[in-house]
């Protein structure tokens, strides 16, 4: 009876695993399949840094200049923009906010051919506002921020490995 109910629980779990749960904010890594060189070509900032980052960790050369790369990509905008999400009915006053980051990407060949010409990537996060903790609420802003460019990162190594393979 022991062994029937310890096969079920991990047929479950190796059910979930496979579907590609996970928890909030436990997001795996993207992975750039190896194999070919790119040129990241955007003005300095965290979303430039953390996909240079995510393609060095895969083993995907990143060259300083477009002799000798298979792929340019260049990136553009990357703003974040915060929206009231909710309201309280009684009060009138901010209980979420809606946390949005837009940037702008396209991918070529090396030879000049574009293979995704000026493609939005937008993802976003909410999170509930307390006046009463107003500083921890800001702590949590940065944090979600965060999370959003490596969400927005890991969305253009996809990308990019649709078109490597």
């Amino acid at each position: 009876m022991k062994t029937a109910a310890l096969h079920v629980v991990l047929l479950a779990a190796a059910l979930v695993q496979g579907c590609g749960y996970h928890l909030r904010g436990q997001s795996p890594q993207v992975k750039a399949e190896g194999g070919y060189s790119i040129h990241v070509s955007a003005a300095a900032g965290p979303l430039a840094d953390a996909v240079k980052s995510q393609l060095a960790i895969s083993g995907v050369r990143v060259t300083d200049g477009i002799k000798g790369a298979d792929y340019v990509l260049t990136m553009s905008g990357g703003a974040f923009e915060r929206q009231v999400a909710s309201v309280s009915p009684e009060t009138g006053k901010v209980e979420e906010y809606l946390i949005v980051f837009t940037a702008r990407i396209s991918i070529s060949e090396a030879g000049g051919e574009d293979l995704v010409a000026g493609q939005d990537i937008r993802v976003s996060g909410d999170y509930a506002f307390d006046e009463d903790a107003a500083l921890g609420k800001f702590s949590e802003e940065e944090t979600i921020r965060e999370e959003l460019i490596e969400q927005a990162a890991a969305q253009i190594i996809r990308r990019l490995n649709t078109l490597a393979n």
